[in-house]
């Protein structure tokens, strides 16, 4: 990271574990830029203050839901490759792959149904996203994120792809399973990604 720490943020990763790749950032940089490493001491001298002298304190359930999306929602720079980036992108190939798989049969677009394509798979990630949000209800210790959101939207819409390898009739033609079967996939987790946002929203 070449970005200098904010205030409001210095508190954050000194709070994290050592081994979170956040803070070892940080670090690294506040290792050569001596303004930065004297917040962070500041920081972490008043988190051991707090620790000393309130170790009986709770923190309410909005107070700690806000600390977690922050941590959650910290700058590229800060937080590294996020897993639900791996995610979404090995996902994203293996629908492209199993297009590939399938598609060596008929050739053509088959437009007719395409869409009926694209509404199974956006049906499946609906289903894919209730069932986390059910899960999710209550659980104060997990912040909604919106890549997590739509990681789990494009396993629903992969769940789909899979069900259309037998649902339909075209399921054999490349250019349609691409153009449709694929892109439904990709579409079901730009639904995912706004979903997540507008949960976000919400919750705050």
């Amino acid at each position: 990271m070449n970005e200098h720490i904010s205030d409001d943020l210095a508190l954050i990763l000194v709070a994290l574990d050592a081994e979170e790749p956040e803070r070892m950032a940080a670090e690294a940089h506040a290792a050569g830029c001596p303004d930065c490493a004297r917040l962070l001491d500041e920081c972490a001298a008043m988190l051991q203050l707090i620790d000393a002298q309130s170790a009986d304190m709770e923190i309410g359930p909005h107070l700690k839901y806000r600390i977690l999306s922050a941590v959650a929602e910290l700058p590229p720079s800060h937080r590294g490759v996020r897993v639900e980036h791996v995610g979404l992108m090995l996902g994203a190939t293996l629908s492209v792959l199993f297009a590939w798989l399938d598609g060596h049969g008929r050739i053509g677009l088959f437009p007719a149904r395409g869409h009926l394509c694209i509404m199974w798979e956006v049906l499946g990630a609906s289903l894919a996203m209730l069932g986390a949000r059910v899960w999710m209800r209550g659980r104060v210790e997990l912040a909604i994120k919106p890549l997590r959101i739509a990681l789990i939207a494009m396993a629903g819409g992969l769940g789909a792809q899979v069900f259309l390898h037998w649902r339909c009739p075209t399921s054999d033609a490349g250019v349609h399973l691409v153009v449709f079967h694929s892109t439904g996939v990709m579409v079901a987790a730009l639904l995912g990604l706004l979903t997540g946002r507008v949960w976000r929203w919400r919750s705050s």
